[in-house]
């Protein structure tokens, strides 16, 4: 059964209304596209594209999987484009998505065994090298590719696309509902997919809020970071490629995981939002980040291409900025720049007193995250990140701290990290940091933010707060001024909220300092 493509479920991966619009056959006398069903261990019929080189083989083996929504066509055109590279190429949507049969499990063990199924049928099918296999995608796709390279020892060399190392910190970082994403893959999935009955429960529960713990245990068994032990025992070429601003999957979580991995690894990091960096590409157009993924395959599945640097990145900014390449993740920053938040609302490099400030909850401020999927997509097209005019803030809903002038750039790169003291009005509620690059007209434009919520807290007693804001590349110019927002309200975290008008007071001392510490290097130092 083929099922309808809503527009929300084309929102969460715009690549996902291309299996209307691809066609199916190969360019003749290079490749040969035919479509067939492959029956999976549990008799679930998976429909997929197969794209094969016209030369003898054997050849090597790339299994793409779909995105969440998307079926066999979807990525049509990258499997045509590694079939003429060489690669037997099999292309199929995920059980209960596009074409294929089943349910959606949300990267359960049923996805990830479909993956085995796929090899088997290839191996058994194409004139295929079972030494030789590699496995990716976009989004969905990415997840399910990194987690089947724990489960089957077979896959030599994972593309993970915009995908996820820890579904629980996507789901619950800062114990913060990620509400928009929530309500797209809910939707999206019952709209455009066949979501099983747990799939609905699971996604239910989490919107609601209920049942907390059993939510986290489902979202872990989906988590490539829960079986980083496996991963390293098998030994597979793992690439992530990511962006800086992603709504969905944070870059935060990539960084920790790689940095478990002893397999061989690369991390790339891009500006722009979930799955931007790789749409085009599912159009056939030139596109940097499916020919990364080529060059990765065929480095690790053919030896012809040079492993390069273990971390990549490129900066957020103009669009044209040049990529970075480090050893590991631990030398993209060389310093830590640290700012005291004080009561004269400034960052200051010297040691603050005793202050406080006290915001009213449930107001929104014209510090926010941005439109999901929208935002950061622009930005990556025009290289211009979300903007606010910083001296509109409401003072009665919001606080702000500027710092002096810069002299020299502020060369960002990696986790800024906010520390002070809350006395939260009730149990439960949430405060978002923002973190702004300011010009001498006011206008700031965002660098990181990141919600916070607490539950079961004491009214009254002072909350401890200490968080890493997501990790960036930015470079803040000379005679610009960093400015630090917090307000207790974003559209983005609807489903935790405040009591609207209750006092939230923010404080700083010489015992325990506010402060905002910044993951630097200097400009001159930048490979």
């Amino acid at each position: 059964m083929i099922r309808r493509t809503t527009p929300i479920a084309a929102l969460l991966t715009a690549s996902a209304v291309l299996a209307t619009t691809a066609p199916a056959a190969a360019s003749p006398g290079s490749t040969e596209t035919r479509l067939v069903d492959i029956t999976a261990t549990d008799g679930t019929a998976l429909r997929a594209a197969v794209c094969e080189p016209a030369d003898p083989g054997p050849h090597p083996v790339a299994v793409l999987v779909a995105a969440w929504g998307g079926g066999s066509t979807q990525n049509i055109m990258p499997c045509r484009a590694l079939a003429s590279r060489g690669y037997v190429t099999v292309s199929y949507g995920a059980r209960g998505f596009g074409e294929s049969g089943g349910e959606v499990e949300v990267a359960g063990p049923e996805d990830i065994s479909d993956v085995s199924n796929v090899i088997d049928w290839t191996l058994a099918n194409t004139e295929s090298d079972p030494a030789r296999i590699g496995v990716g995608g976009v989004s969905y796709g990415a997840g399910i590719s990194v987690l089947a390279s724990a489960f089957d020892p077979r896959i030599r060399a994972v593309a993970a696309m915009s995908g996820w190392a820890d579904l629980e910190e996507s789901l619950f970082g800062n114990r913060t509902r990620r509400a928009a994403v929530a309500m797209v893959l809910r939707i999206s999935g019952e709209q455009n997919g066949n979501l099983s009955d747990e799939s609905r429960e699971m996604l239910d529960k989490y919107i609601t809020g209920e049942d907390r713990d059993v939510v986290t245990e489902w979202s872990r068994q989906r988590s490539p970071s829960s079986y980083v032990d496996r991963i390293n025992r098998n030994r597979p070429a793992v690439l992530m490629l990511n962006t800086w601003s992603e709504t969905v999957f944070p870059p935060g979580q990539l960084a920790d995981f790689q940095q478990r991995l002893t397999t061989p690894s690369k991390l790339e990091l891009l500006p722009g939002e979930h799955a931007a960096a790789e749409t085009s590409g599912l159009l056939g157009l030139p596109n940097d980040a499916w020919n990364d993924t080529y060059r990765w395959f065929d480095t690790h599945l053919r030896g012809t291409e040079p492993d390069g640097a273990p971390v990549v990145l490129q900066p957020r900014g103009a669009t044209d900025r040049p990529r970075e390449e480090y050893p590991d993740w631990r030398h993209i920053a060389t310093r830590t720049d640290r700012y005291f938040l004080s009561g004269e609302e400034q960052l200051t490099t010297d040691a603050s007193t005793d202050w406080s400030k006290t915001i009213h909850s449930g107001r929104d401020t014209v510090a926010n995250g941005g439109v999901p999927l929208v935002t950061y997509t622009l930005e990556a097209l025009t290289g211009n990140p979300p903007k606010a005019f910083l001296p509109a803030l409401d003072t009665s809903a919001g606080a702000r701290w500027t710092g002096p002038e810069l002299a020299e750039p502020e060369v960002l790169r990696g986790s800024p990290r906010l520390r002070l003291t809350a006395v939260p009005p009730t149990p439960e509620g949430m405060l978002v940091a923002y973190l702004y690059d300011v010009d001498a007209t006011g206008i700031g434009r965002l660098i990181s933010y990141i919600p916070y919520s607490w539950e079961g807290a004491t009214p009254g007693a002072p909350l401890p707060i200490d968080t890493e804001l997501p990790p960036t590349a930015y470079d803040v110019p000379a005679g610009h001024r960093l400015s630090l927002v917090v307000d207790t309200e974003d559209p983005l975290f609807f489903l935790d909220h405040n009591t609207d008008g209750a006092p939230l007071e923010l404080r700083g001392d010489s015992v325990n300092p506010a402060t905002l510490e910044l993951a630097s290097r200097d400009g001159k130092e930048l490979p």
